[in-house]
């Protein structure tokens, strides 16, 4: 028996180049370009067998161009960016290779052509629920990753309740393609990371309790400089406001260790203080060698980095 065109669809991402080394990004990439191809294959097997069904697949066709055709846009410059010609003529003979194996032999009823399009027009309005729907976001917003925010696929962080911000209830907005992780950082509440945590850019959600003599500890470029690590050079400072409260952002490049080897990152910390806490939003870069230029990825960048702290609430 053939098994459904959505479940076809379904296993077409695990097929890819990932087995051939590619770090998280470019495999993820791969797994979303492939699901995007199969669902396009799909859709053109339905429109041949079934003729009568030919106007609706061209209405679904419509309806995914405008919601997915620019994350498959994005995602062929950023392929052909990363990889060599060789390696991505490979990997477009081994989808046709696929497709043509697994779209062989007719669909069994036109039911379960009617049920796949039923889902696939529904796609769009649900595109959360997978790593596939979220690797379409990500890359759809690969060039302008604020626009996620601003097209309203957002999710809320709230800390109430959480273990590492007591008697403290802020929220931060996140695009709806990251992933939240836990980190081992004490000051760090949570983490997360672009292209559902296969990306090069993260943000936290930084909580410092002050103590009294710093209870009335005025933000500026001198006491900025007066936390950052011998490592840390200041690039810049900026006065801001969250939630109305006045506040500071500081844009910051870094030396740290990882993995055994000195590597630097790239930050922008938008730090205010309430309360006698002191509150961080942070964007940076993932580490990088150290002579690598991260200006490009960080101005990239900035106008998220930005959105989420501008949209910050603090607790009252």
């Amino acid at each position: 028996m053939l098994r459904p065109l959505i479940i076809l669809l379904s296993y077409i991402p695990t097929f890819c180049l990932a087995q051939e080394g590619f770090n998280p990004k470019i495999s993820y990439a791969l797994e979303t370009y492939a699901f995007l191809k199969g669902q396009d294959a799909a859709l053109e097997k339905v429109a041949g067998q079934f003729p009568k069904l030919s106007a609706d697949v061209r209405a679904a066709e419509k309806k995914l161009d405008k919601a997915f055709g620019q994350a498959e846009y994005n995602i062929n410059q950023y392929l052909k960016k990363e990889l060599e010609y060789s390696q991505l003529q490979k990997f477009h003979k081994q989808i046709d290779s696929l497709l043509d194996i697994e779209l062989q032999y007719p669909v069994e009823k036109e039911s379960h052509a009617k049920e796949f399009l039923k889902q696939v027009v529904q796609r769009p309005e649900n595109m959360y629920g997978s790593a596939v729907s979220k690797g379409i976001l990500s890359f759809k917003y690969h060039n302008e990753p604020h626009q996620e925010i601003l097209d309203g696929h957002v999710n809320i962080f709230e800390t109430k309740d959480h273990p590492k911000a007591d008697n403290v209830s802020i929220s931060v907005p996140i695009p709806a393609s990251w992933l939240a992780e836990e980190t081992a950082m004490p000051q760090t509440i949570q983490q997360f990371t672009s292209c559902n945590g296969n990306g090069t850019e993260k943000i936290f959600v930084v909580l410092h309790d002050l103590s009294d003599d710093y209870g009335r500890l005025e933000l500026n470029t001198n006491t900025i400089t007066n936390f950052l690590s011998p490592q840390s050079n200041l690039i810049r400072t900026e006065p801001v406001s969250i939630d109305g409260v006045p506040a500071y952002m500081a844009e910051v490049e870094e030396l740290i260790e990882f993995g055994g080897r000195t590597m630097k990152i790239r930050m922008l910390q938008f730090l205010v203080v309430k309360n006698q806490k002191l509150y961080c939003i942070q964007g940076s870069t993932l580490p990088s060698l150290t002579a690598a230029n991260l200006e490009p990825m960080i101005r990239k960048n900035e106008k998220l980095f930005r959105l989420i702290a501008d949209r910050t609430d603090l607790d009252n």
